[in-house]
């Protein structure tokens, strides 16, 4: 029988949870002062320990932002696992993922601007983060291609298709912010619904997000005002 009953958990599995804790806190230092007026020393003192500390999990800032990129794409492909686990169709599954991957990136990470600036990592590192996102996006094909064959998606070009809602989830950056109305999921649901309705072979009558039933009561509410 193992020691505590596994009850605790290892040191190495302290040390992992610890780096990931790292890495979504440093993620949410470089998505407010960007990756290139970001030193160490501000993620340490974000975290409130020295940056001698830090170099015990990371060797230095292009690792801790190469470590960003990739946690943001275990991020992606975990919850497109489970888009394709759950969804009953290729559309399904897309917006189970999509929603998915950007509530959780918004949550956990602050707004996913670093998945923008790969051009960042030093000459030489940024080849296995595109790789990995580029391995992303076919997944995300295959499943276009899987709803126009089941009939919930249009035919449409299943790469223009990717394209767009990419575009549309990577531009959260632009526009959300933590501190505002409306809370991950509810942004979350809502873009995805949207964005996704472009290439729905079956739109419903209405938007079905909490956010977009507040926004017509809101409006229904006030019909005088413009």
């Amino acid at each position: 029988m193992s020691k505590w009953a596994n009850a605790v958990p290892s040191r190495a599995e302290q040390t992992d949870n610890k780096r990931k804790a790292i890495i979504r806190e440093a993620a949410r230092v470089f998505n407010r002062r960007g990756s290139h007026g970001t030193t160490l020393d501000d993620v340490a003192e974000r975290l409130g320990v020295t940056k001698t500390a830090l170099y015990r999990y990371v060797n230095n800032k292009n690792d801790l932002l190469f470590a960003c990129h990739e946690e943001a794409m275990e991020i992606a492909n975990e919850h497109l696992g489970i888009g394709e686990r759950d969804g009953s169709n290729g559309l399904e599954k897309i917006r189970i993922g999509m929603t998915g991957y950007l509530r959780t990136m918004i949550s956990d990470m602050g707004v996913p601007v670093l998945i923008l600036e790969e051009n960042a990592l030093a000459d030489g590192t940024a080849g296995p983060i595109i790789a990995l996102r580029d391995a992303f996006e076919k997944r995300l094909r295959r499943l276009v291609e899987e709803g126009i064959r089941d009939g919930s998606i249009v035919p449409v070009n299943p790469k223009l298709a990717v394209f767009m809602l990419l575009g549309a989830v990577h531009w959260v950056t632009k526009w959300y912010s933590p501190e505002g109305p409306w809370t991950a999921e509810q942004a979350s649901e809502a873009l995805i619904e949207l964005a996704t309705r472009g290439f729905s072979a079956q739109p419903g009558a209405a938007l079905t997000s909490d956010l977009h039933q507040s926004i017509m009561s809101f409006t229904a509410a006030r019909p005088n005002e413009g």
